[in-house]
């Protein structure tokens, strides 16, 4: 009883939180900064510039997403872009690596057992706020840590409550004390992610191989919600290239966790660590790059919907997860109806819409449910065919709610290696170019 009081507590706390964000509109969370704490993140940058992987361990390190434009296509196209952000995950590892070392280290101390479990917390309270400043001060971040650090705490009380409650604590924590939280999208991204594992994990079989892949299908799923405003696609490649990269990347973990608690002692002692995990990073890396043009070939295309659309299929997915019986069903039916407006808008209306992506110099036709034209009428010339261009023409086709490409309008005549470049996604496979030359 005196849980669900908390919980819905929490949840109207975390509500509130949501209306006190919105009316203030701050667009950005407060972020953080220690100069002792910039100073080792530069010293582990220019460790991680030399390596091979650089960017991966650069992300890994230190927070800083400092991707060419490949590397971060090929992270979004193959659903990989989870491993570089710092989240419970990566938060897991650093808490089982210093809890076993601070255990051993109390084992011989002559002190009671309650007393070293006291300890033993406000060490990893300490480490874990040198984890969250050095790993670039995040919002997943300090929610995964506030998850564990809670845990920590009503074990030490003598309880073990359940998961699911201290996540609704995590939530409402984060959400009150920082302000803007509930406007971020990676808050939003973690926090689908981890109640989704929280409620499947137990169920799921022991085999490791049938449990990554249910994981990340069921992630990958959940994450439609903001699929189409971040990449404008639905990677069906994601569990099978996650398969192979996740054991990779977790063997390297403990190396990049190793490097950031060595930096403030010993800048040598840190890039060995660095160097270990890059060697251990390399297969993820390769894979990652291998796979990302299957995966762009095969990623189905989505469309942007309204927001109650979204809340629906959140809602009613988690319903289908935490409840049964007849709500269960009820939950599933519904789900399956939102997650279909993704993929086909219900409006057969003409509609036009301009992009802010191309700083307005495209606009849209939408005609035959899911089908439309691009127009870029505001340049001069072509804009430029880079990295750049091809995600932020994802995005916008599912800005406007376009599953098929008719036609593409551009002011010069386009390439053909760049025609056949662009059809080699399935939402333009069938698209005619044409230009005013």
């Amino acid at each position: 009883m005196v849980n669900r009081f908390i919980i819905l507590l929490a949840a109207v706390i975390f509500c509130v939180s949501v209306a006190r964000d919105v009316c203030i509109k701050e667009e950005k969370p407060e972020t953080y900064t220690v100069n002792f704490v910039k100073n080792l993140q530069k010293r582990l940058e220019k460790s991680c510039r030399t390596l091979e992987n650089s960017e991966f361990l650069l992300a890994l390190s230190t927070g800083k997403r400092d991707f060419s434009q490949k590397f971060r296509n090929a992270l979004s196209v193959t659903g990989t872009m989870h491993l570089v952000a710092i989240s419970a995950f990566h938060t897991g590892v650093m808490i089982l690596i210093f809890g076993v070392f601070f255990k051993t280290l109390l084992f011989f101390a002559p002190l009671r057992h309650h007393i070293k479990n006291i300890i033993l917390f406000l060490l990893k309270t300490a480490a874990s706020l040198y984890y969250f400043l050095i790993t670039g001060a995040s919002i997943p971040t300090l929610r995964s840590l506030a998850f564990v650090l809670l845990l920590d705490c009503f074990i030490i009380s003598g309880g073990y409550p359940h998961s699911v409650f201290i996540f609704f604590l995590s939530l409402a924590a984060v959400s009150l004390f920082i302000p803007g939280s509930t406007l971020s999208l990676s808050f939003f991204m973690s926090a689908l992610c981890v109640a989704t594992v929280i409620r499947i994990w137990r169920f799921l079989p022991r085999s490791s191989i049938i449990s990554i892949i249910c994981v990340s299908v069921s992630v990958n799923y959940v994450l439609l919600a903001v699929s189409g405003g971040l990449t404008g696609t639905f990677s069906v490649f994601s569990p099978f290239v996650n398969f192979f990269v996740i054991p990779t990347v977790a063997l390297s973990v403990p190396f990049v966790t190793l490097a950031q608690f060595l930096i403030p002692f010993s800048e040598i002692l840190a890039s060995g660590a660095l160097k270990i995990a890059d060697f251990m990073i390399s297969p993820a890396s390769f894979l990652i790059m291998f796979f990302a043009g299957p995966a762009e070939r095969t990623a189905v295309p989505v469309v942007s919907v309204p927001l109650f659309v979204k809340v629906v299929f959140v809602s009613s997915f988690f319903a289908a997860l935490y409840f049964d019986k007849k709500i269960k069903y009820l939950a599933i039916f519904i789900n399956v109806l939102s997650a279909l407006l993704f993929f086909f808008p219900v409006s057969a209306q003409e509609e036009l819409k301009r992009s802010a992506a191309f700083d307005g110099k495209v606009f849209c036709i939408r005609e035959n449910f899911s089908s439309g034209r691009l127009f870029f009428d505001g340049y001069s010339r072509n804009p430029s065919f880079n990295g750049y261009f091809y995600s932020q023409i994802e995005r916008f086709s599912a800005e406007c709610g376009i599953t098929e490409v008719l036609s593409l309008h551009f002011p010069e005549a386009v390439p053909e290696s760049e025609k056949n470049r662009l059809r080699k996604k399935i939402r333009f496979k069938n698209a005619k170019f044409y230009s005013r030359e």
